[in-house]
């Protein structure tokens, strides 16, 4: 076998071996991607009573296994997770709905302050985990070498042999007998492979074309000196050419705003200090001016400064509508909106707009108010009865059809009135489209009290989420949770159309749970407002527009008539995951050669069956070759989850290595017979 023995402390783990740079191999199952994703089904492999037993297994991935690339140990020290220690683990738990028992094993805190110890120290990282508590937001790199101690003790309970190409996979190309597949990497080797499983994590885009229409801009600028960086994966694009003192044009104020935000700054030598009563930025100099904007002109929500725990005696949120909402539907339908979606017709998908956004909404009303009339010793039964009377009525497609009853804005009007004759205080009243876009109907005079605006309301939000008086935040954060993971399950299992995933689940919908559920430290948004004070951040408002010409791009927003020119502009964003527009050869081999079938709407994404099979060209399921990841449709793109929350990945892990399993034996049965 290619490992050691290994302990299962997750310290020194088991070993692989590494294949050579060239000539040929033979496996019976390759992964091209060794990150999270491949870990967690390696693990669920290993937790099988034969654990693999004889398996000849290939990883192809030139990041480290186990990490991958977002996670890798060797990257900058100032780029943070946005989840708390002890929210994350990539090991199952007695939560989870697993037919065999699993693999358990720490959460990231309980690891960082146990077995991981030791290899944090002696990789440098001793002080950060020292200072680390369960409710700190670790590096990735310390998240790096959690997955990476993870990825030994997969190896350690694998009863297989396992090989490491720390190169890319440059193409693929179906075997002899159309069967198998030849994985050719970068560095010239070769594997002839029984089953392929393609779990690459976030996709690199070719340029989209208003992206390449900036970037022409900028190349064509002779005199102007025009400066144009496309979205990508921010740790891994060159800044340096950005000048100290730049007005650089930021459009995106999300995540990754943030790791740009801390790469141009603590990255460059500057130094953030805390006074105590707030935190200072001391510039190094060489730092570039940042004009941020977006459509809602604020940064994400920051994570709620406190916990469960600080809220004994609160009601339990648990989902009243979401989880049921499936069993009113029927079990066949096509695949267009607005035939045959509502609930109560046959189709076996659910409508949108009509019955899944409502719904959602009415979880996070009813959490919101539940909360907020314990909280505040309120007796108003009638309030609740009336949002889950209106739920109801959704439910029953007896809302906004065909003219009957009243339209769904204005029932949800109704349950806000109800609200305000029992709740007197305006700050516990909820509204969702107030949260989703704070600053939409924002109109100032000029830029400068636009600005101001801005910042008073990051400011505002920041102290709110320290604040337990509103802790009803958190109720709305739990219902948000778990309506999230609900609803990407409904899309998992095919009850949401192509259209509708598009539109609204990978559209609006995600991006008001990343906005509101996704965001970042608190100590992040403490840093945006320092450096604002320092005159390093600057806030262009909501409703950002750019255009752009010879002389720069030019930036405008709905809050003021203020436009402002600039030389340099930052996507600071990913770029929307697209099988079509994916710029990768191992995909675009296989595209070009009939084995893949996307899909026929906007952001198309690759088809496979029920157990991640690929679909060819024709349809047709091809059982040795699985797809993972966001550019797979009802993929279940996460690799680790919260502990103790019965999260759905790790039986989605389990599920996927027994379809793996049972095409390696086919494969298996299928040489067996040609050998004679």
């Amino acid at each position: 076998m290619c490992k050691t023995s290994a302990a299962a402390d997750l310290t020194t783990g088991g070993d692989a071996s590494t294949a050579s740079d060239s000539g040929g191999h033979r496996a019976d199952l390759t992964f091209i991607g060794a990150g999270p994703k491949t870990l967690g089904i390696l693990l669920a492999i290993a937790a099988n009573t034969d654990a693999g037993a004889g398996l000849r297994i290939h990883l192809v991935d030139p990041y480290p296994a186990g990490a991958g690339r977002i996670w890798r140990t060797e990257q900058s020290p100032h780029l943070w997770m946005n989840s708390r220690t002890e929210d994350i683990t990539i090991f199952p738990d007695e939560s989870c709905l697993l037919e065999n028992p699993g693999i358990m094993g720490p959460t990231l805190h309980e690891w960082i302050h146990g077995p991981g110890r030791e290899r944090l120290t002696q990789a440098g990282l001793g002080a950060e985990a020292a200072g680390l508590d369960s409710q700190s937001f670790a590096s990735r790199r310390v998240q790096g070498h959690y997955l990476s101690a993870a990825f030994e003790l997969a190896l350690d309970r694998l009863d297989a042999q396992v090989h490491i190409h720390r190169a890319r996979a440059a193409a693929v190309r179906r075997g002899d007998d159309d069967r198998g597949f030849v994985v050719t990497t970068s560095i010239g080797a070769e594997i002839d492979t029984d089953v392929l499983v393609s779990a690459q994590g976030h996709l690199d885009m070719h340029t989209a074309e208003q992206d390449a229409i900036l970037a022409d801009r900028a190349a064509a600028s002779a005199g102007h000196d025009l400066y144009y960086q496309a979205p990508g994966y921010t740790a891994d694009l060159d800044f340096s050419s950005i000048p100290a003192g730049a007005e650089v044009l930021t459009r995106g104020f999300g995540l990754a705003f943030l790791d740009f935000m801390v790469m141009v700054t603590e990255g460059r030598g500057g130094e953030f200090v805390d006074d105590g009563e707030r935190l200072r930025y001391r510039p190094s100099g060489t730092e570039p001016v940042l004009w941020v904007g977006s459509s809602r002109g604020v940064s994400y929500s920051p994570k709620l400064g406190y916990s469960q725990v600080d809220v004994p005696g609160a009601p339990a949120v648990e989902l009243r509508y979401l989880d049921r909402v499936a069993e009113r539907t029927g079990s066949v339908g096509g695949d267009r909106r607005g035939s045959g979606q509502r609930l109560g017709e046959s189709s076996r998908f659910i409508e949108f707009d009509a019955v899944l956004g409502p719904l959602f909404e009415l979880e996070l009303t009813y959490a919101h108010y539940e909360h907020v009339l314990w909280k505040r010793g309120i007796d108003a039964p009638e309030l609740l009865e009336r949002i889950d009377a209106t739920a109801e009525r959704v439910r029953s497609g007896r809302i906004g059809e065909n003219g009957a009853e009243a339209t769904t804005g204005a029932v949800f009007e109704t349950i806000a009135e109800a609200a305000r004759d029992v709740i007197r205080d305006e700050a516990d009243l909820f509204d969702l489209d107030r949260i989703n876009r704070p600053l939409a109907d924002l109109r100032c005079d000029d830029l400068s009290s636009a600005e101001a605006s801005v910042r008073d309301h990051i400011s505002g939000q920041l102290k709110r989420s320290a604040d337990v008086h509103h802790s009803a935040d958190l109720a709305v954060f739990t219902a948000l949770v778990k309506a999230y993971v609900q609803i990407r399950m409904l899309v998992r299992d095919g009850r949401v159309s192509n259209g509708d995933r598009t539109e609204f689940v990978e559209g609006s919908f995600h991006s008001l749970f990343s906005f509101v559920g996704s965001g970042p430290p608190p100590k992040r948004v403490r840093q945006i407002l320092a450096l604002h004070e320092a005159g390093l951040v600057r806030f262009l408002g909501p409703g950002l527009s750019i255009d752009a010409a010879a002389a720069g791009f030019t930036a405008r927003s709905t809050a003021h008539p203020e436009a402002k020119t600039f030389t340099h502009l930052v996507d600071a964003r990913l770029a929307r995951q697209s099988a079509e527009k994916a710029a990768d050869p191992v995909l675009e081999t296989l595209r070009a050669d009939g084995r893949l079938l996307l899909e026929t709407a906007a952001h198309a994404k690759l088809r496979t069956d029920g157990a991640g099979r690929a679909l060819d060209a024709h349809g047709r399921a091809q059982g040795d070759l699985f797809l993972l990841g966001p550019a797979v449709s009802g993929s279940t793109a996460e690799a680790f989850s919260r502990p103790q929350t019965g999260a759905p990945v790790f039986a989605d892990n389990e599920r996927i290595a027994g379809a793996i399993l049972d095409a390696v034996a086919a494969g298996s049965d299928w040489r067996e017979l040609l050998a004679g």
